[in-house]
């Protein structure tokens, strides 16, 4: 099976990316939406009330958005969460793509903003990055979370560096100009084979 990682620094484009390549008919493991499972289990939700501080909503789960305003602002807390987390998500995202492959399905795209964090890169055969600029991306973040500025650059900062991002791509997509143009770069890619030729 070949599995192919989309990520990118927070902005820049990675689910729009990921929407488009799963309605060309591809399937897109979400590693968020693996998160938010992982974050509902009973064992992680003590762990992190345990390490925040936090305590649980009307809807007995972890309220992301004050755990967000924890750790985004300070990275041992953000690093702590991590250790919690990531391990679990990456375990979780090999099972899925385990079953995968044993229906059948040949590729498999992974949508990842911590991939190289997680380390899940060691599992993937090749690395799209969103990319756009860092005025963009602000603008994108304050209009998107209803963040101010400083709020926006604080998780900008949360982030690597978009040099690491751009170092470890195989393919970069721009996502500064129309969704026409991004578009047209995926439509590219996806119809490159073998990939290893071209990329």
């Amino acid at each position: 099976m070949k599995i192919v990682a989309i990520t990118g620094g927070i902005a820049t484009g990675k689910s729009t990316v990921a929407k488009f390549v799963k309605e060309m008919g591809y399937h897109v493991i979400d590693a968020d939406r693996v998160g938010h499972k992982i974050l509902k289990k009973d064992d992680v939700k003590e762990l992190l009330i345990k390490a925040f501080g936090i305590s649980l909503n009307e809807k007995n789960e972890i309220d992301r958005k004050k755990l967000g305003e924890i750790v985004f602002s300070d990275r041992k807390k953000l690093e702590l969460l991590n250790s919690i987390i990531h391990p679990r998500i990456v375990s979780e995202i090999l099972k899925e793509i385990s079953q995968l492959s044993n229906e059948g399905v040949r590729e498999v795209f992974v949508e990842a903003a911590v991939l190289f964090e997680m380390k899940f890169d060691r599992y993937v055969d090749y690395v799209i990055v969103t990319d756009c600029p860092k005025e963009l991306r602000i603008s994108r973040l304050m209009k998107r979370n209803h963040i101010s500025r400083e709020e926006a650059i604080a998780r900008l900062k949360a982030q690597l560096k978009r040099e690491e991002f751009l170092k470890r791509a195989n393919y970069v997509i721009n996502t500064s100009k129309s969704l026409k143009h991004t578009f047209n770069q995926v439509s590219y890619l996806l119809n490159l084979k073998p990939w290893s030729d071209k990329i």
